[in-house]
């Protein structure tokens, strides 16, 4: 399933100025299912990218097909599994393929910027600053604002 994601993100996700992210249409779906991550993991020290990464990749891959049933492993997976449900009622107006996308965005987004020495819990931390203003990212933030 790795693998095959890898695949995805680098045949569908390879133009920055395509990027899924970046339409107005889809912004509030991917806001409100990462402002669901940081209200509800990033305060819970037990909970890091890693099990992001999974439920991710797990509802990413019954999404596209390759999953037949999406049945939650544990309370993170069931709490995000629900909070895409959510999400994806309240923003019934998007195509089901961008949904997907916005998670396949999500997810490179995830790889990129956790592990390493950066921690796995550097996207925990990158998307708390983009929502609080506050946390370890937050004066990267500021200086990628003043530059606009």
């Amino acid at each position: 399933m790795d693998r095959e994601i890898t695949r995805k993100i680098n045949e569908d996700l390879h133009v920055e100025s395509e990027d899924v992210f970046n339409r107005e249409d889809v912004a509030p779906f991917v806001m409100d299912i990462e402002r669901f991550f940081v209200d509800r993991f990033y305060s819970n020290g037990d909970v890091n990218d890693t099990h992001i990464l999974h439920s991710l990749n797990r509802l990413y891959a019954f999404l596209c097909g390759t999953l037949t049933t999406l049945a939650s492993e544990n309370s993170i997976e069931e709490l995000i599994f629900k909070k895409f449900d959510d999400s994806s009622r309240k923003n019934s107006h998007l195509q089901e393929a961008l949904k997907t996308k916005a998670i396949l965005r999500i997810i490179k987004s995830l790889r990129s910027s956790s592990g390493g020495v950066l921690g796995n819990r550097n996207y925990l931390e990158m998307i708390y600053s983009q929502h609080t203003g506050k946390g370890k990212w937050v004066g990267l933030f500021e200086k990628l604002e003043s530059c606009d």
